[in-house]
């Protein structure tokens, strides 16, 4: 409040003036209209005159007309009155109003003072123990490197005392290395003179094994010549065996099935022919039979299939070896043939 009277010391003053003519006007009131003046003692005596009363009446309603005129001249006057003290009270309630805003914004920035002062106290405060921990660190730092640099010179001095101690038993035992050497160079020559006559003599032996190893590794080598000549000659009478066992046992098998073929009726049979895969147990049974390559004519293929069947069982080889290849044989059937 008193911030806004030092600003603005004139409008205050006004303000309060308007309130004050406001208020008297109030409490005291004002009456517009005119007193009657009464009539005194030394009011003149006129003299009595007859006057027309048309004339009379003239003058009356002039009388009245201005009465009338004078009530409502004071009428609009408490009007101009009433209006003017409304916008009193209206400028009133403004400035009431900007008072308060303008309090309001004093508050607010006063609030914003104190917050920024506070602020500003804890940031220097807190500056103030960064810079003490700094110093703090710096402090501990130093003593932290003085008491490296004590250790490091202590390491320095005991690092130096111990070099020379090495130094000395270095060349101590440079001294007695040297001595063991040249014991060891005397020993090792008459160690060279004995490795020579016994390698001299085991060369001698070597050369007697080797010549030994190679006269075996030629009669061995002969040996399996011979035997490889032989095992190929024993295969090849094998393969001729089995070649000659498998088509006798395949012609056999062709020929059993030819024995239960029967020709489809009205199916001529010139130049027909189809293949066929069988798949046999071990004595020979016939567990699947089916045409793999077709003559191009289904009824003479499905009594091809029919006579395997009917043939069951086939012949087998007697060969083990060639047991197992014919459980799972295919044969072209040509019934001309």
């Amino acid at each position: 409040m008193f911030g806004v009277l030092k600003r603005n010391p004139s409008a205050v003053l006004l303000a309060v003036a308007l309130h004050v003519v406001i208020v008297l006007f109030m409490v005291v009131g004002v009456d517009w209209q005119e007193k009657p003046k009464p009539v005194g003692a030394k009011a003149q005596v006129v003299k009595a005159k007859i006057v027309d009363a048309k004339q009379l009446q003239s003058e009356i309603d002039k009388l009245k007309k201005a009465e009338q005129q004078k009530k409502a001249s004071a009428v609009a006057k408490r009007e101009a009155e009433q209006k003017k003290l409304s916008e009193l009270q209206k400028r009133r309630k403004a400035e009431k109003a900007k008072l308060a805003k303008l309090k309001k914004e004093r508050i607010a920035r006063e609030k914003l003072e104190a917050k920024k002062k506070l602020e500003a106290k804890k940031k220097a405060v807190a500056e103030k123990k960064r810079q003490a921990e700094i110093a703090k660190r710096v402090a501990a730092e130093k003593k932290k490197q003085d008491k490296e640099k004590k250790r490091l010179a202590d390491l320095e001095k005991k690092r130096k005392k111990e070099a020379e101690a090495q130094k000395a038993e270095q060349k101590k035992q440079r001294e007695a290395a040297e001595k063991k050497r040249k014991a060891a160079e005397k020993k090792k020559a008459e160690a060279d003179k004995k490795r020579k006559a016994e390698a001299a003599l085991k060369k001698k032996q070597e050369a007697d094994r080797q010549k030994k190893i190679a006269a075996e590794k030629k009669a061995a080598q002969i040996k399996a010549e011979n035997d490889a000549r032989q095992r190929e000659f024993e295969m090849a009478q094998q393969e001729e065996q089995d070649a000659s066992e498998k088509q006798r046992v395949i012609g056999a098998i062709i020929a059993k099935v030819e024995r239960n073929w029967l020709q489809p009726p009205g199916t001529s049979t010139a130049g027909l022919s189809c293949t066929v895969r069988v798949r046999l147990g071990g004595t020979g049974s016939v567990l699947l039979v089916n045409v793999i390559k077709s003559s191009g004519n289904g009824a003479f293929d499905r009594s091809v299939e029919a006579a395997v069947r009917k043939a069951d069982p086939l012949p087998m080889p007697t060969s083990t070896r060639l047991q197992a290849a014919f459980r799972d044989i295919k044969f072209v059937f040509t019934p001309d043939s």
